[in-house]
């Protein structure tokens, strides 16, 4: 990854506040990020200024001249520079405020994406402590109740997603080994999968390719390391019409 520029940590930095009803934005745009720490699957959340140990997820209000995928790339990038690909959306909900008596009615906007562990590094060591990636599983009781609804819902997305999309690679760096892989599918997933058969399954696609290189400075035997290949997966897809990971 390049050099990062100084990370924006305000709301306000981004123009174009959207239309506006009652005095708030008519829609909200949510960024629910996803990294995996080795063990772990954890989630982007922002500290309450008013109240330390609660989080928010990060959104913004949409300006209709925009793309909604750009807005919510920008829900992340007018914070932190992280190096996000692709966006998907999870779908519309009604807002927090808008469950409110006499508010006004707001739709939020939510989409997922993943963070590589280059990002998750970089918030952890960046002195930003408005910024935690929380556990998932472990810590989701620390975020306000309308943002675990959110991440919750994102979650569900995101195992459909895994279970045939190429999407669990995204967590990994470029070249991993096929432990580290099945440890995101059980994380993802939340449930322990038997290595024989997991490994007969990923080997049956044919859409990795071992690398030469192997882990060094290692007690025991370094294990094999493979790359994903996108135009093998790709190529199943048009075979097959669906790849089925798990």
């Amino acid at each position: 990854m390049g050099m990062r520029t100084e990370a924006v940590t305000t709301r306000g930095a981004v123009s174009g506040q959207g239309h506006l009803v009652g005095g708030v934005p008519a829609i909200l745009v949510t960024t629910v990020v996803f990294s995996f720490d080795g063990a772990k699957l954890r989630v982007l959340a922002i500290r309450n200024n008013d109240q330390q140990d609660i989080f928010h997820l990060p959104s913004l209000p949409y300006d209709q001249s925009d793309d909604l995928q750009a807005t919510a790339r920008q829900v992340i990038r007018s914070r932190l520079p992280l190096d996000l690909t692709q966006m998907f959306q999870v779908g519309a909900f009604e807002s927090k405020s808008s469950q409110e008596s006499g508010a006004a009615r707001q739709v939020e906007i939510c989409f997922f994406t993943v963070a590589s562990p280059n990002d998750l590094e970089f918030v952890a060591t960046s002195g930003l402590s408005q910024y935690r990636f929380l556990e998932v599983h472990d810590q989701s009781e620390l975020l306000e109740p309308h943002a675990r609804e959110l991440q919750h819902a994102a979650l569900l997305e995101l195992r459909r997603r895994t279970r045939f999309d190429a999407i669990a690679f995204s967590f990994l760096a470029n070249e991993f080994s096929l432990s580290e892989l099945q440890r995101v599918f059980e994380a993802v997933l939340n449930r322990p999968m038997d290595v024989r058969n997991f490994r007969k399954k990923i080997e049956s696609l044919d859409i990795l390719l071992e690398s030469p290189h192997r882990p060094r400075g290692m007690a025991y035997r370094p294990p094999r390391m493979f790359s994903f290949e996108p135009e093998r997966f790709r190529h199943r897809q048009t075979l097959e019409g669906e790849v089925r990971f798990f």
